[in-house]
């Protein structure tokens, strides 16, 4: 034990993996990785102090699966630590989604640990990849075409659940390990067999790898972990970008998406995805390709699971839901309109000055009756444009102001008091409410939205 465990328990303290009370649910399909594992996890019980669980999931692929259960059933009673179990049917998964099966037997896997681990307090999920998995996922990636997400492979920490303590060992010294320990373990026949691509390379190409460069898996770690590094900044820099400009946290600007470079726009657009659909799934670097160009942004991306609308220089899923708001005003006050990630402004005025936009009107204080009612527009919703003669749908105002259909609740009505509609934001003020004389008082009322930004305009007549 002491042949790895020093280390391993200095990987946990330096990356802080497991703390005192966590909960740790460790992937056990009996094999050497598990095995080695499982082990030295109950050996660090004696250090720190946390619940150690094991966790199997049997994905029904092999006709030896029965066998494993029972082994690994029989193995975890004579370690005393309590199972967990759980199964699916893969095949139909992989065949509903259109994955490889490597990648549909990951995702169901790791779909069971998640839903397990939400009964547990402060959870941590440990899974027994080794530094040869990471090589082995490396080349995959490498093979397939990836970005830095892709080529850095499998995180020794993974959000705030998943945990991978031994990625510092390599399947020779995990071997090495059990055979000095005299520890048994399952092996599983089917990674003998070079159906799989992960297996073909473990067992053809690093070797022929290994001839040339021995510490393959050495500069392997090393350059993923620089790739990670990396990620992780472009990652943090997208997250920014789409805390910044995202509407309502769910609509993309297009042009302020173009004005960044296409290194960081790739990354915008994966945890754009990834916000909007909720997870990746089925989503590949050629997607993600697609998206991030210009010209097909202009034209439309198809991508798998998720319907985008591309209109009038925005980007949304096309079951966008925007809540119905309604606000009543007493006085002239700033108030903040959540739903749409807005405030309108009112405040009096002694003189008149023209509005700087059409996201701001001035309307002679004595014509209002508060309270005045700030809300989402209405399909009946119709007035009188200033100069105008004619009355006008609102939803023809929105539109022509540019804001697509889907969308419209972005720009609030306002009514007086007396429930006469006095504006629409973004379009010209209603024409009861023109200002006749310039000495009288004023209210001023502004829109501040991410719509639009505060730029000279021109105002629609």
């Amino acid at each position: 034990m002491k042949y790895l465990y020093q280390r391993f328990y200095n990987n946990i303290k330096q990356n802080n993996l497991i703390i005192e009370n966590d909960t740790v649910i460790s992937a056990f399909s009996g094999g050497k990785d598990s095995v080695t594992l499982l082990l030295l996890l109950k050996r660090l019980q004696e250090d720190i102090r946390f619940t150690l669980k094991a966790a199997y999931f049997n994905h029904k692929l092999r006709e030896d699966s029965n066998e494993e259960a029972k082994w690994v059933k029989i193995y975890l009673e004579k370690m005393k630590i309590d199972l967990i179990k759980g199964s699916s049917d893969v095949i139909s998964f992989k065949s509903r989604n259109k994955l490889n099966l490597e990648n549909a037997a990951s995702i169901s896997r790791y779909d069971f640990f998640n839903k397990i681990s939400k009964k547990f307090p402060n959870p941590k999920i440990a899974t027994g990849h080794s530094k040869s998995d990471l090589s082995e996922t490396f080349f995959i990636k490498l093979f397939r075409g990836s970005g830095l997400q892709g080529l850095s492979g499998i995180f020794g920490l993974k959000g705030q659940k998943i945990i991978r303590p031994i990625l510092i060992f390599t399947k020779s010294e995990i071997l090495d390990f059990l055979v000095r320990s005299d520890k048994e373990f399952f092996s599983d026949p089917s990674n003998n067999s070079d159906t799989f691509l992960r297996n073909n390379i473990r067992n053809n190409l690093i070797p022929e790898i290994e001839k040339i460069e021995p510490d393959i898996d050495k500069h392997i770690f090393r350059t993923v972990s620089i790739i990670q590094e990396e990620f992780e900044y472009f990652r943090n820099k997208a997250q920014k970008f789409l805390n910044e400009n995202l509407i309502c946290d769910k609509i993309l600007p297009v042009q302020k998406f173009l004005t960044e470079p296409l290194a960081l726009r790739r990354h915008i657009i994966r945890e754009f995805i990834r916000n909007t659909k909720g997870d990746l799934l089925n989503i590949d670097f050629d997607h993600i390709e697609q998206f991030a160009n210009n010209e097909n942004i202009k034209k439309g991306v198809s991508i798998p699971g998720i319907n985008f609308s591309i209109k009038k220089g925005f980007i949304y899923d096309k079951q966008i839901q925007l809540p119905n708001y309604k606000y009543l005003i007493l006085s002239p006050v700033t108030t903040e309109l959540s739903e749409i990630s807005s405030n309108i402004l009112i405040t009096s005025v002694a003189e008149f000055s023209k509005p700087y936009n059409n996201f701001e009107i001035i309307i002679p204080e004595e014509e209002v009756v508060f309270p005045l009612e700030i809300r989402n527009a209405e399909k009946t919703d119709k007035y009188i444009k200033i100069n105008s003669d004619v009355k006008q749908k609102v939803f023809e105002m929105i539109r022509s102001s540019g804001i697509p259909s889907d969308i419209r609740n972005l720009l609030p009505v306002i009514l007086n008091g007396n429930n006469d509609l006095i504006w629409v934001c973004g379009s010209p003020v209603s024409d009861r409410y023109k200002v006749r004389d310039q000495k009288s008082k004023f209210l001023k009322i502004t829109l501040d939205s991410p719509l639009f930004k505060p730029d000279k305009q021109s105002l629609h007549r």
